[in-house]
């Protein structure tokens, strides 16, 4: 066919198209639309999700083509053509002649290509096109329908979604072949594979608690829940603020809860003896030995160490942790006071009543702790070498006489 005669063929094509208002963008014409296309064949990549919709084939594998169209009440022949298209550039063919088909006005039409294969240069995200033409005499072929399938042709070696799996791995596997990361965990499936022995398809492999990809950011074992072998899981490491990859976590705590432990047990202790302190001398002022009750037989009983804001002398700074005695109260008065006091001075200074002052102090009289001494209306309490020589009055020369005679 000479030059000439093909410029006229495309420019009848043209008209035809405009005239009868055909669409080339996969859509169904009044008359010799496409009905169906479908893909099939050992090249279809199945067992894994596409990406957009897309059909994965392989490139070195054939595939099936099948397309099933409607007759169109102006043609009678009709031309069924494969190729390929890519973004920007014109479709190709992919096969070497089209599919002539004759058919009856009102029946449908399936052309079946077998064994189509990709060249061995294309790769990547395609559209496998197919075209029907009505055809009229031997050179006029209208163009009634075009319809586009999106593919994806990849290669086994190749990794489609850089994840550093290779294509035939992730479909071996049964992976997802569009997603780098299926699981979400922050890693990508290859490193999960390939270094890290952890599940891609489980964000967290040792079911610790803990993002895989977060183990690998604090240097933890995606695959053991307790990294550092101490009894505690990385998860609960993690959230009490330990370290999980030392395995002196346990003995740290341990230390912790002792000492913790201690100082309770010290401040409790410590607490305790001084409400007692302030317990027992309640008690007494509030009549533990009140006048007229019987007390112990040697006239003591238990009260808190001396209130230092309650005695005349210097504070004792060596005072013990257990509860003084009523006589070793008596005791340190008197040595705070130079050895001798008023015996009215010591129910002042106790809060005790006089009755028990009095049976106290007779009864450590009796037992040689203190010496006691009347002078007058007042009886002097004295320890030992702070005697009644040196509580004597200068007037009185028998005071004992006097006392005595009274």
């Amino acid at each position: 066919m000479s030059n000439r005669a093909l410029t006229v063929a495309g420019v009848l094509c043209v008209l035809v198209l405009v005239g009868t208002g055909v669409s080339v963008g996969g859509q169904a014409t009044p008359g010799g639309g496409i009905i169906d296309v479908s893909v099939a064949g050992s090249g279809v990549v199945t067992g894994t999700d596409a990406a957009n919709g897309s059909t994965y084939v392989w490139q070195d594998e054939p595939i099936d083509v099948s397309a099933t169209f409607r007759d169109g009440p102006e043609f009678t022949n009709y031309c069924v053509w494969v190729g390929y298209e890519r973004a920007n550039a014109p479709p190709e063919e992919l096969v070497v002649e089209c599919d002539q088909k004759a058919l009856s006005n009102g029946t449908n039409g399936t052309s079946e290509f077998a064994n189509v294969t990709w060249p061995s240069n294309v790769s990547g995200e395609q559209g496998l096109v197919v075209d029907v033409q009505g055809l009229s005499g031997d050179f006029n072929a209208t163009l009634l329908d075009r319809e586009t399938v999106p593919v994806t042709v990849i290669t086994r070696t190749g990794d489609i979604d850089g994840d550093g799996l290779t294509n035939q791995k992730e479909v071996e596997e049964g992976y997802n072949l569009s997603n780098a990361d299926m699981d979400g965990d922050g890693l990508n499936d290859g490193p999960e594979v390939n270094r890290y022995d952890s599940n891609p398809q489980n964000a967290d492999s040792d079911d610790d608690g803990v993002r895989d990809g977060v183990e690998i950011q604090r240097d933890t074992d995606p695959t053991d829940p307790d990294t550092d072998g101490d009894g505690l899981s990385d998860g609960t490491e993690l959230a009490i603020g330990t370290n999980p990859t030392s395995g002196l976590t346990t003995v740290w705590l341990a230390g912790l809860v002792v000492l913790v432990g201690g100082v309770i047990v010290v401040g409790g202790t410590r607490f305790r003896g001084w409400w007692r302190e302030r317990g027992d001398g309640a008690a007494a002022t509030d009549g533990a030995a009140t006048d007229g009750e019987p007390s112990a037989p040697d006239g003591s009983g238990t009260v808190a160490a001396t209130d230092p804001e309650q005695t005349d002398g210097p504070q004792r700074t060596d005072e013990p942790l257990e509860p003084l005695t009523d006589e070793d109260r008596v005791e340190a008065l008197l040595g705070e006071h130079g050895g001798r006091m008023k015996q009215s001075r010591i129910v002042e200074e106790t809060e005790w009543s006089k009755a028990k002052v009095s049976r106290l102090l007779s009864s450590m009289t009796d037992e040689g702790t203190v010496e006691k001494l009347s002078i007058g209306r007042e009886n002097i309490v004295s320890l030992d070498g702070h005697g009644p020589e040196a509580a004597r009055s200068p007037h009185e020369e028998h005071p004992q006489e006097e006392n005595a005679s009274d």
